[in-house]
């Protein structure tokens, strides 16, 4: 039994119009903050192999067991964009960068967490699993439907801490304070942000 955690560091990617993030994301252009200065994307991917061996007779019922489980959890997109509109190399950049890359930072340990998670129930699974089927192919596709099952409760809850971490990020509270800070900066943005109106 194995868990391949694949994770590398996030790409920090070329700047976009804040317009297009906030598009990204399907924010609104209205209320407190209408901009969005960074974004942070995140898709993870899972696979998985069983390699089963079965006991029966020939062309007759077989009882079908996991001989070797391979998982494997990937960050298949995880990347960091700034608006363009953010004056670039400045005090504001360096700001937006890092509470992006706080989102970031939350992505990596709860995939990690979701990964032990992963190594546990795998183990747990693969201790109980068995099938009995008219045939090894049957059985086969039916022990991979009920690891998905398994699989899909660690899934839920990566997505929900993962929702619940950006939410303490993103709060209005930081959001003020990111407008607040690198005067000159801002000065710049918001004559920027004008113009591109």
């Amino acid at each position: 039994m194995s868990v391949e955690l694949v994770d590398p560091e996030p790409r920090v990617l070329p700047a976009l119009p804040a317009a297009r993030l906030r598009d990204e994301v399907g924010g609104a252009a209205d209320g407190e903050f209408p901009h969005h200065l960074g974004l942070t994307l995140s898709r993870v991917e899972w696979s998985s192999e069983i390699t089963v061996r079965s006991r029966g007779l020939e062309g007759g019922p077989v009882c079908a067991l996991p001989a070797e489980v391979r998982l494997q959890l990937v960050h298949a997109e995880h990347s960091i964009r700034l608006a363009r509109e953010v004056p670039a190399g400045g005090c504001l950049a360096g700001e937006v960068l890092a509470h992006e890359r706080r989102h970031a930072e939350l992505n990596r340990r709860t995939l990690r967490e979701a990964s032990a998670e992963l190594r546990r129930l795998a183990r747990d699974w693969a201790a109980r699993a068995e099938h009995r089927a008219a045939d090894l192919n049957t059985a086969a596709t039916a022990l991979q439907d009920d690891l998905s099952r398994a699989v899909e409760p660690v899934l839920q809850r990566l997505r929900s801490a993962r929702e619940a971490g950006h939410a303490a990020i993103d709060t209005p509270e930081e959001y003020r304070r990111i407008s607040r800070i690198c005067p000159e900066d801002q000065r710049r943005l918001r004559a920027v942000l004008l113009r591109a109106r």
